[in-house]
């Protein structure tokens, strides 16, 4: 096969998987269907299984690609705002996801979350998927508590793993309320109160 025959099908998949990552975020996973997926993506409804053996698999890969792409968004917030404090860069990058969150319409909240409570206990594949994800986001939040920990920013009564846990449970919660009453104010005030009150020392 040629090179630019192995760019075309790596482009194309490149772009079911954006065009899945889209429609998943917006309707669900039971709600998106094959046809929408490959309609949109402008290729036949068989072609698409040339690229993923299922739908289950599809969605494990959107799970994936999703956490990179997210998560390299995430290191760059954190770049931007690390001014030799790393926490306090934490604090801000969250600031800067909630003023994404607020502009966004619709309000879609976060992929993981909505995945983990439609098809964790029907796909072991994706439900796997999800905890490899969700663990990788946990410890970018560990490291920097663990920081803020070490310079008495960050309470020490609980371990970084453990407050790694409850920054990402309230956050998910918070998320999930601001799809139920479309509004962001549920993020803001999680923020405040994880950061200005429980995670203190």
């Amino acid at each position: 096969m040629s090179r630019k025959k192995n760019i075309d099908l790596e482009q194309t998949r490149l772009n079911i998987l954006k065009v899945g990552l889209s429609l998943l975020e917006q309707k669900g996973f039971n709600a998106t269907g094959i046809q929408e997926i490959t309609t949109i993506a402008r290729i036949p409804k068989g072609s698409f299984y040339n690229y993923f053996a299922s739908k289950e698999e599809f969605c494990v890969e959107i799970i994936q690609f999703y956490t990179k792409t997210r998560i390299e968004e995430w290191e760059n917030l954190l770049e931007a705002e690390d001014k030799g404090d790393p926490y306090l860069a934490l604090h801000a990058a969250f600031i800067e996801l909630a003023i994404g969150y607020e502009c966004a319409d619709p309000k879609t909240g976060c992929l993981l979350g909505n995945l983990a409570g439609e098809i964790s206990e029907v796909s072991e594949d994706c439900r796997m998927a999800l905890q490899d994800a969700i663990g990788k986001f946990k410890k970018i939040l560990e490291l920097r508590l663990l920081w803020g920990q070490q310079h008495s920013k960050v309470r020490i009564d609980l371990s970084a793993p453990r407050l790694a846990d409850l920054v990402w449970d309230v956050w998910q919660g918070s998320l999930l309320r601001m799809k139920i009453e479309k509004s962001a104010e549920p993020v803001r005030n999680t923020l405040e109160t994880l950061f200005e009150k429980m995670l203190l020392p």
